[in-house]
């Protein structure tokens, strides 16, 4: 089954990968909701709380994100 990974911390995208249904249940940072399209300077970031996808600026996320380590 197609899913969708997202940073578990902050919720951005980070691509899409194939995983068998019962492995998703109990994984972090994976979704089988897809992301919106998205154009250049837009970053889809997962919600986990309300579970779904919101579009942001990439602007605005350098701008929240700016010194924190991304790994």
């Amino acid at each position: 089954m197609k899913a969708y990974l997202f940073n578990a911390e902050n919720g951005l995208y980070q691509g899409e990968t194939f995983e068998q249904a019962d492995m998703l249940v109990n994984e972090d940072g994976i979704t089988t909701i897809p992301p919106p399209h998205y154009e250049q300077g837009q970053v889809p970031v997962f919600d986990t709380l309300k579970r779904e996808w919101n579009l942001m600026d990439v602007s605005l996320v350098r701008r929240l994100f700016a010194g924190r380590d991304s790994t």
